[in-house]
Parts: C-alpha cells; sequence; structure tokens
C-alpha cells in the first residue's frame, strides 16, 4: 500500500503537493479555532434596589448576671431560724432568715408607751386652749386633707389623659406617614403636595414642615413623659405628682399643637380640590382623617381643661394649709403653757418608736431583689455580727459582658439594639440592648479595648453564666435608601463610581434573556463610568446618596473565559481611571446618567 502511495505521489508531483497544503492550512486554521482564547469580555448586572440597610459590629465575651450582693445583717444576733438553701430561687423581700428579736419587741412596746404618755400630756396642755384652738386645728387636718386630695386626682386624671394619647399620637402620625391618601408606596405626605394647585403649593409646603416638626417634639415629649408616668404611683411623693402632672400637660399642649398643624394640612388640600379641581373627588382618607382630627381636638381640649384645673387646686389647696397653719402658730403664742414644747416631745417619742420599729423588722433578713440564693453562709444557733455575710445572692438578669476594640467601641451608644448567640446553644438567640460602655479603655500588649454590658431582653433557663456569647450590634440603619451591591462600587482619586451600560435598554432585554445564565452578558458599546455618593456601607451593600436611581442598571463583575478557567477581573484591571491615568483592560467612556 505505501510502494502504490509512493508511486503516484511520483508521477503526479503537483497533484500531491497541493493536497498536502491543502492538509496543513486546515489544520492551522481549525487548530487556531479550536484554541482561540481571545473572547469579548461579559458583564454581570444588578438593578439598583430600594430598601433597608443595618451596619453593625460584633464582639465576644462570657455571660454574667447584673447584680451579686452579700446580704448582711443591720444588727447583731442569734440565729433561730433560716428559710431558704443554696441555689434556691426567691422574690424580693423574701425571708432568708430570722435573728432573736425577743430584745427589740420589748424596745418596741416601752416606745408605744412612751409616745402615749407624751399624747396623753400634750392633750392635757390644751385643755387651757381658747375654745377656738381646736377648729384652728381642724382646719389645718382639713386642709391638709384637701391638698392629698388635689394630689390623688392630679394622678387620677394623668392616668385618665394616657388612656388617651397613645391612640392619639397613632393617629397623627399616619396623617403624615401613612399610605392611604396616594399611591400603595407614597406617603401620605406627598400625596397632600401631589393633590395641591400650583397657586398654594409653597403655602402647602410650609404647613407640613410645621406639622412634621410639632409632630416629633410630640412623640419626644411623649416618650419622655410616659417613662416618667410608669415610674410614678398615686403613693409617690407630692412634689413627684406636681412635676407629672405639669409635664403631661405641657405634653398635652403640645400635641393639641400637633393636630391643629394637620388640621390646616387637611383643610388647605381639601379647599384647593374644591376651588380648582371641582369635578374630583376628595380621598376618602382625607375625610376619614378630618373626622379624627376632630374627636382628637375635643379628647386633647378637655384633658387640657382638666390638667389645669388640677393645676389651680394645687395652688389654692397649699395656700388654705399655709394659711389654716399659720392661724395655729399665731394661736400657741398666746397660750401659757408650753404647748409647743410638748409637742417637740411627742415628735421625739414618734421618732423613737420609729427606730424601734426599725431594729425589729432588721432581725428579719430579707432578699433585696429578686434572684437566686448562691450560697447561704450561716445555721441556726450561730451567733452573727453586723459585718456578717447571711448569704450571697445573684439577680435572674443575665448580661453579655463584651469586649470591643477602640474603633468599634466608638460607634456603640446605650441603648442600641443587639442579637446575642452562644457557643454552647447553637440554636439559641437572644435579643438584648446595650445597656453600659467604659468610659476608660483596657491597655494590653498595645491594644485598646472597650467592655461593653448588653442587657437580655428576655431570659432562658439554658443560658448560664460564665457562657460564651457572641453579640452583634446595631450601629445605624436607614430605611428606604438606594441600594447597590458592594462589589459595583470602585473608587479611583478619592472618587466613588460604579460602571453602567451605555444602551440602558438593550442591557435590560440582555439581561432578560440570560435570566438564568452565570456566564453574564455582552455589551455593545462598552459600560461607562457613573461618579457616585456612598453612604452606610456594610458587608454587603452600599447606600448611594446621589448618582444613581431606583431601577438603575450596575455593572457587580467583568468576566473573561478561556478554554481552560472562567475568572473575574479586579476591578484594578476593568476599568480606566476617572482621572484619565490607566488602570488597565481597555478603553472605557466617562459619562452621566443622562449626558
Amino acid at each position: 500500500m505505501f510502494q502504490k502511495i509512493k508511486q503516484f505521489a511520483s508521477r503526479h508531483k503537483i497533484s500531491t503537493g497541493a493536497i498536502v497544503l491543502a492538509v496543513i492550512l486546515i489544520s492551522y486554521f481549525g487548530y487556531k479555532a479550536l484554541h482561540n482564547t481571545s473572547q469579548e469580555a461579559r458583564y454581570a448586572l444588578a438593578a439598583v434596589t430600594q430598601g433597608t440597610i443595618i451596619t453593625s459590629v460584633s464582639g465576644s465575651g462570657q455571660v454574667s448576671v447584673s447584680d451579686q450582693v452579700d446580704v448582711k445583717p443591720k444588727v447583731s444576733g442569734d440565729v433561730v431560724y433560716v428559710g431558704v438553701q443554696n441555689g434556691q430561687q426567691v422574690k424580693a423581700g423574701a425571708l432568708l432568715a430570722q435573728l432573736d428579736a425577743t430584745n427589740a419587741q420589748q424596745a418596741l412596746k416601752n416606745a408605744q408607751i412612751d409616745l402615749a404618755n407624751a399624747q396623753n400630756s400634750l392633750d392635757k396642755l390644751k385643755i387651757t386652749q381658747p375654745s377656738d384652738f381646736s377648729k384652728l386645728q381642724n382646719a389645718v387636718t382639713t386642709a391638709q386633707n384637701n391638698l392629698d386630695q388635689a394630689y390623688q386626682n392630679g394622678f387620677n386624671e394623668v392616668a385618665n389623659t394616657f388612656l388617651d394619647l397613645p391612640d392619639i399620637l397613632t393617629g397623627i402620625h399616619g396623617v403624615l406617614y401613612d399610605s392611604t391618601v396616594g399611591t400603595a408606596n407614597q406617603d401620605n405626605m406627598g400625596a397632600y403636595e401631589d393633590l395641591i394647585d400650583k397657586y398654594n403649593y409653597d403655602k402647602l409646603a410650609a404647613m407640613i414642615g410645621q406639622a412634621t416638626s410639632d409632630y416629633l417634639d410630640s412623640a419626644n415629649k411623649y416618650d419622655k413623659n410616659l417613662d416618667d408616668y410608669k415610674a410614678a404611683t398615686r403613693y409617690s411623693p407630692s412634689d413627684q405628682i406636681v412635676s407629672l402632672v405639669n409635664e403631661t400637660l405641657e405634653t398635652t399642649k403640645t400635641m393639641a399643637q400637633s393636630v391643629k398643624d394637620e388640621q390646616n394640612v387637611l383643610d388647605t388640600v381639601v379647599s384647593s380640590l374644591q376651588e380648582y379641581q371641582s369635578r374630583r373627588p376628595i380621598p376618602s382618607a382625607i375625610t376619614q382623617y378630618q373626622s379624627n382630627i376632630s374627636t382628637y381636638i375635643s379628647k386633647l381640649n378637655s384633658h387640657i381643661n382638666s390638667l389645669s384645673n388640677i393645676q389651680n387646686s394645687f395652688i389654692s389647696s397649699q395656700q388654705s394649709l399655709a394659711d389654716a397653719q399659720q392661724s395655729v402658730d399665731l394661736a400657741k403664742q398666746f397660750n401659757p403653757l408650753d404647748i409647743v414644747s410638748q409637742e417637740n416631745t411627742v415628735e421625739q417619742k414618734q421618732a423613737a418608736l420609729q427606730d424601734a420599729q426599725d431594729n425589729l423588722a432588721d432581725c428579719y433578713i430579707r432578699a433585696p431583689f429578686a434572684g437566686i440564693v448562691a450560697s447561704i453562709d450561716i445555721k441556726k444557733g450561730d451567733s452573727i455580727s453586723s459585718g456578717t455575710t447571711v448569704a450571697t445572692m445573684i439577680t435572674n438578669q443575665d448580661v453579655a459582658d463584651i469586649s470591643l476594640n477602640e474603633i468599634d467601641a466608638a460607634k456603640v451608644k446605650v441603648g442600641q439594639k443587639a442579637t446575642l448567640s452562644f457557643d454552647a446553644l447553637p440554636d439559641l438567640t437572644i435579643a438584648g440592648e446595650v445597656s453600659e460602655v467604659d468610659t476608660l479603655g483596657t491597655v494590653s500588649q498595645g491594644v485598646v479595648s472597650y467592655d461593653v454590658k448588653i442587657n437580655f431582653d428576655t431570659q432562658s433557663d439554658q443560658v448560664k453564666p460564665g457562657m460564651s456569647v457572641t453579640a452583634d450590634i446595631v450601629t445605624d440603619m436607614k430605611q428606604n435608601v438606594l441600594l447597590v451591591p458592594n462589589s459595583a462600587v470602585k473608587s479611583a482619586g478619592g472618587v466613588s463610581y460604579v460602571e453602567i451600560p451605555q444602551d440602558t435598554a438593550a442591557a435590560t432585554q440582555l439581561l432578560a434573556n440570560a435570566a438564568n445564565s452565570t456566564a453574564g452578558i455582552v455589551l455593545n458599546p462598552a459600560p461607562v463610568q457613573q461618579p457616585v455618593e456612598i453612604g452606610l456601607t456594610n458587608d454587603t451593600v452600599s447606600e448611594v446618596t446621589s448618582g444613581l436611581k431606583e431601577g438603575d442598571l450596575v455593572i457587580t463583575r467583568t468576566i473573561t473565559s478561556s478554554s481552560a478557567a472562567t475568572q473575574t477581573q479586579s476591578p484594578s484591571t476593568q476599568t480606566r481611571s476617572l482621572f484619565g491615568g490607566s488602570s488597565g483592560g481597555g478603553n472605557v467612556n466617562i459619562r452621566r446618567i443622562g449626558d
């Protein structure tokens, strides 16, 4: 066979040479086609979205308890009763132990007898008082009772006011910030501006600004007022109740002004529709808001009147008591007997009685707070002094003690929310709140750290003191902002930018066609750089404060392919610098959206 081929080649040299050349050319170009590594760049794109961005810092530490106290008696004595065991959970005021109270009980009886004798002596002295002296004393008693009743009435009126304030505050918030008047994603303030005529637009904008400012003032005063109200009881000191009434009156007045501002906004919108768009129906939400506001005004005015009357009753009752007491004091000056001296004696005996009662109470050693008895250090029959530790108690309130570096600690403030997780309990997470941030840091091997305490919002029996805990503390949050993936943001010369397609419509269509592809799309013409300003940034997304709008497409990565692998170019090799210096890759035009 080989001989035949050789004979054919020697007889047909020209034909054979042509065949060999053709085979070589076909092989060369086939190899080039199969091994061509020059392909067009492909891009992965994402749309600018509107959403919420949250930034946080993380730290680790251990679980501890918020308080640990060694309980010590105030008096010495023999232990006659022990009522708790190690590890027992007790309520505040629970009896832990009792000392022999025989002497204290006898001292109390003696103090009661001494007070009774002093009071009898005072009563005998008063027999020689003028006939109207008892009336003067009765006037003092009556004035004091009236003043006490005024304080009770004041607390009651504050309680009545707080039955209405929460709903009113929610209602006036909705007038401004709900989305019931316009489109689903448009707050009411924007809807009011869309409904107003051009002649009254500036006037309405000013009204909305005033209404917004007064609402925020109302909300801030309400929050503080509510905290003060929760901290008070009807048995609180009189000055605390007076202060609470004054504060509640001021909060109610501020809220009434906020309601009036919103009434002006609604009336202006309705008037504009009736005058310039008479055929356009008034939105039913506006009509409902006007009805609600009329109710709010009526309730707030009623509370303002009642609280003002309470203030006046404080003043008049205090003056009546002062006048009655002055009359008694003047009458005493003309009494030939030393009533004042005997009254002082009665007061001394009353103080002695109180001391005896306190000493008796000190024989009963009680829990200072609700918690767990970590250890009980005495037994029945022991003789102890006032410096002896009876028991060690810890609270039921768990606290996360974590450590942060100086950069993260600067972002943390008391009141910020946190999420807590535990190495020993992988399925458990608990919400918490920062309660304390150290003012002074701790330096170790040249590194500064700050301790942060985080209170648990809820308690779990699974969590034990000493467990390792990791805390993610929310340091900032913004809602309804424009967001882009971090991979889309680049910088050059201190200026941030993103890459965007020049032909947005074509890019959108290509992106839709390649929705399930991971290979990216080809852009022709090449993308351009768009300068942007960046706000908050977390691990995944960045806030764009200017330069883009919702729905804009941005390039998140550039993909190059070869027969061996597919790789993503780094930002330093994808684009040309905003300032003309090449940073690798092909030429990319620079322009702003809208150019």
